[in-house]
């Protein structure tokens, strides 16, 4: 029975049949089937974008919402690393006798990791530094990327590096007015 309205259906409107049905006396019966389709287009657009149109925002959405999180990761994570490479610039350039490429000993890389901490604390955003780990993970995301000496250790560094950071040694005002020599 089905098979029998498709062939139907198919011998109705197939173009080749589509011009002329039948006729009647010397008149053609034309069958308009391009203009019902048009027409039938047009009346279900509503009724289709009120259906499909929310179907595939929600689609959308939930593969939104499942690339989300690596997407914040990412780009949290390149965050904290511009964040670090402007600290460890600002705190090279903030202290006498370190240089970019040089290798620095213990009394130099204590003021280059508070001092570059320091600005951090002072500039970044509160999230970012969060994601950082606080003060203290700044610190230590400075020490891992300064090139130091021989004698210089985590105890001899890093430790009283974090100690000038929690006492407040590092101004925020003197760190603005470098911050603004160095950019000039």
């Amino acid at each position: 029975m089905l098979l029998l309205a498709a062939l139907a259906l198919a011998c109705v409107a197939s173009p080749v049949l589509a011009a002329e049905v039948a006729t009647i006396g010397d008149k053609a019966v034309i069958l308009p089937w391009g203009d019902w389709l048009v027409a039938l287009a047009v009346s279900l657009r509503e009724p289709i974008l009120t259906i499909l149109l929310p179907i595939i925002a929600a689609y959308v959405i939930q593969a939104i919402r499942k690339v989300y999180p690596w997407a914040a990761l990412f780009l949290s994570q390149r965050r904290v690393e511009m964040m670090l490479e402007a600290a460890v610039g600002f705190g090279l350039n903030a202290v006498n006798g370190a240089a970019k490429g040089k290798t620095l000993s213990v009394n130099v890389a204590v003021p280059v990791i508070a001092k570059g901490t320091q600005y951090v604390i002072d500039t970044a955003p509160p999230a970012v530094i969060k994601a950082a780990g606080g003060a203290d993970g700044i610190a230590a995301r400075i020490f891992r990327k300064l090139d130091l000496d021989d004698h210089a250790s985590e105890a001899a560094v890093l430790v009283p590096a974090q100690e000038q950071i929690a006492a407040g040694t590092v101004d925020a005002d003197e760190l603005r007015r470098m911050d603004e020599m160095t950019r000039r």
